[in-house]
């Protein structure tokens, strides 16, 4: 059943609401902005307080958003989504054709096809939190492939590092960790930071997010996470939700 828009509003109005009043260090102070943030992908049960917390963190003055996923359709490429988002709630998200051309030249990039739904899949869940909470008018999706190269990797930063000021930028990604089960809590905070703060080949995304903050000279602040083992999931899941931003 698709809901209607008026009702998926007040559900993500609910999750504004909740995070704001969980999450104590939600509203950044007037000296501090952030430019990007890490977000899960997963159902809403589990990550509308955090996506929520997220983009209301990330600097809403910046007309551009830019969101980075990972994608299983070219494992060894990266993909431009040509998809275009709307119109709803008054406001279509786009990109024209020469722009996304010239951008996928820059970085290397394949273009989209319209049969590749997954682009579409990647994002499908942040997009009640943009449609609400956002005011960008563009919206602009990459998605990697796991095995991506390397120097397309660093073409990608890249044109971040030179178009940064544009983009308010979101990196969809679920960290995998590995803890005892009687772990504390910190500790597994403490991991998930040092997760999050390590380049890696196996790690493309997280990999492009500290090129973003070494280029920004900032380091990650994790502002809340979920394990989804406390809701009664299986303990032995290594998957854990966060809301990252920098």
């Amino acid at each position: 059943m698709t809901l209607a828009p008026e009702v998926v509003a007040e559900q993500i109005m609910g999750y504004v609401v909740g995070a704001s009043e969980l999450i104590p260090t939600l509203k950044p102070s007037p000296k501090k902005s952030y430019s990007v943030a890490i977000l899960p992908q997963g159902p809403h049960f589990y990550t509308g307080l955090l996506q929520a917390a997220g983009y209301l963190l990330l600097d809403n003055k910046k007309k551009k958003l830019l969101i980075i996923s990972q994608q299983s359709d070219d494992t060894n490429h990266s993909i431009i989504d040509i998809t275009t988002y709307g119109p709803i709630f008054g406001q279509t998200r786009k990109n024209s054709p020469s722009k996304i051309h010239k951008i996928a030249h820059t970085i290397g990039a394949q273009i989209g096809q319209p049969e590749q739904k997954s682009l579409y899949e990647q994002i499908r869940s942040q997009l009640p939190f943009i449609r609400t909470i956002m005011e960008n008018k563009e919206l602009l999706h990459i998605s990697i492939g796991e095995k991506t190269p390397q120097n397309i990797l660093n073409k990608i930063a890249g044109w971040i590092k030179n178009n940064r000021e544009e983009y308010s930028i979101v990196i969809l990604t679920n960290i995998e960790v590995n803890t005892p089960a009687k772990s504390k809590k910190i500790d597994e905070q403490n991991k998930i930071a040092r997760i999050i703060q390590t380049v890696s080949s196996k790690t493309p995304l997280l990999t492009i997010f500290q090129k973003i903050l070494t280029v920004q000279k900032k380091k990650p602040e994790i502002i809340a996470y979920v394990n989804p083992g406390d809701f009664g999931k299986p303990t032995s899941l290594t998957t854990r939700y966060i809301c990252a931003v920098g």
